[in-house]
């Protein structure tokens, strides 16, 4: 395994790897086949960490690096 100071010696080496809005839709599509609704709620969360990500990462390649815009509300769950 490669240490963590290695993986990170370009500049966005591990976003570049991941496409975060590719995640969350995964997260979401896999949130519409689950039966249990605990599974659900944990995937739809990591769904959304996942876009808040992906929008962080368009605020700093825009050279905007201000604070993250986090929901103030809990997001509907059209899923249950």
């Amino acid at each position: 395994m490669t240490p963590a100071s290695e993986v990170a010696e370009g500049e966005d080496a591990v976003a570049d790897q991941l496409d975060f809005t590719q995640e969350a839709n995964g997260c979401f599509r896999l949130a519409e086949s689950e039966t249990q609704a605990e599974v659900k709620t944990i995937l739809m969360g990591m769904g959304y960490g996942w876009l808040t990500l992906a929008n962080r990462q368009k605020q700093l390649d825009k050279g905007h690096p201000g604070p993250i815009e986090e929901p103030t509300e809990e997001p509907v769950d059209d899923l249950v």
